[in-house]
């Protein structure tokens, strides 16, 4: 199993915001999570991508702890607010990005870049550019270094028709290569076949 959740409970000030949750998500698979607000959602993908430690459970990706460099090798992780540093382009983002992965150009993302129509801002500050379209730029950086399991908050939160007409189709190949995804969203009407709803701390497969 590529990701799995074994009795996960998470704790912030004094209460359980995730309460015994179990997930497991193989090569694949695409599992969609919804839910409120502030239902943990965001703390759900944070203990998938070892950022923050389970108060009781354990977290496994392929086996090994989701805390471990060998675990954080395996995924790719979109936050909801992009990680970039705006002083630098898209250019200078996506390969310093690279390199953390032992990768000097961007070709491997290329035709990424290309669907995603980011060929022209390039060069351009992150600053400059929209939450939309910082959205796109880290979109790429998530699939730098061809990670199996997609770790991905909230991903068509700011983007146009366009965009989320190619990330339905781009994830959907992703899946159908066998890689896995996991993915929030407050909405219901989602692509995956598996959607979970958190309600009150706890995991559950969200009515049809």
């Amino acid at each position: 199993m590529l990701l799995e959740f074994r009795d996960v409970w998470k704790s912030f000030g004094g209460g359980y915001i995730l309460k015994g949750v179990n997930l497991a998500v193989d090569r694949g698979e695409m599992a969609a999570v919804v839910g409120s607000n502030g239902s943990g959602k965001t703390t759900l993908l944070r203990l998938a991508s070892g950022l923050v430690a389970p108060s009781r459970g354990r977290v496994l990706i392929d086996g090994v702890d989701a805390r471990t460099t060998a675990a954080k090798a395996l995924l790719g992780y979109l936050p909801h607010h992009p990680p970039l540093y705006g002083d630098l382009t898209v250019r200078e983002n996506l390969l310093y990005y690279a390199g953390l992965y032992g990768q000097v150009d961007l070709d491997g993302v290329a035709p990424v870049v290309e669907d995603l129509g980011l060929s022209p801002m390039m060069d351009r500050r992150v600053a400059e550019l929209s939450y939309g379209w910082r959205k796109r730029v880290d979109l790429v950086r998530t699939l730098i270094h061809d990670p199996p399991l997609l770790l991905l908050d909230e991903p068509f939160s700011g983007l146009d028709d366009r965009g989320r007409g190619w990330l339905s189709g781009f994830l959907a190949r992703e899946v159908s290569s066998g890689k896995a995804v996991v993915m929030t969203s407050p909405r219901r009407d989602l692509p995956p076949d598996r959607v979970y709803e958190i309600r009150e701390g706890s995991l559950i497969v969200a009515p049809s």
